[in-house]
């Protein structure tokens, strides 16, 4: 079975520690390595490497990992293993080069309903997990989520890990449909209208 890479990404600025506890379970470890994965990079968010490294616990490590660079990350990613060493984890605060790093490394991700990491993954044709932030006040999250998914774009569900190993089920189960390199207008404004409200549909 060909080695994949799952890319996690929880947006640039608010960390998301549900998701990021979700995926760093060993039972979801192990559910990846019998999906054929054995590397999972996940962007986890500004601020929150200690809380990263602390759920790796024993597991982290100092072996070289990609290239900082290759990342578009400034600082040394944190570097660990799962699975009894099967499964590689490499964490990063922030990249600077996302598209690239999903188009160059990711089999699939796993990302948060912001419009924008959405689009980043389905432009570039990756199968693509969208988990959706509850514990946010007044965000339009999972309408959005809801509205990809009626489209057969993505698969979407809350952080919680069955959730999550189910949507990973479903994929393998699944055939989407291919995100349209040109989206039309109409479907423009209907994201930013679920995303910031009527007011901001020409912005």
């Amino acid at each position: 079975m060909t080695s994949k890479t799952l890319f996690v990404t929880c947006g640039a600025t608010v960390p998301f520690p549900k998701l990021i506890e979700c995926v760093l379970m060993e039972s979801f470890a192990q559910e990846l390595l019998n999906s054929g994965f054995k590397k999972m990079i996940v962007q986890f968010g500004k601020g929150y490497q200690r809380s990263f490294t602390a759920l790796l616990g024993r597991r982290y490590s100092d072996d070289p990992v990609y290239p900082s660079n290759d990342l578009g990350y400034d600082g040394k990613p944190v570097h660990g293993y799962m699975a009894s060493g099967q499964l590689e984890i490499i964490g990063i605060e922030y990249s600077t080069r996302i598209q690239n790093v999903i188009a160059e490394y990711a089999d699939l991700v796993i990302s948060h309903a912001g419009t924008g990491s959405i689009l980043d993954s389905l432009r570039l044709g990756k199968p693509l997990i969208v988990c959706v932030n509850d514990t946010l006040m007044d965000n339009h999250q999972q309408q959005i989520a809801d509205k990809f998914e009626a489209a057969n774009y993505l698969i979407a569900c809350l952080p919680k890990e069955n959730e999550i190993v189910e949507c990973l089920h479903r994929l393998q189960r699944k055939r989407m449909t291919p995100f349209p390199q040109a989206y039309n207008e109409n479907f423009r404004q209907t994201l930013v209208t679920l995303a910031y409200g009527p007011a901001n549909l020409k912005s």
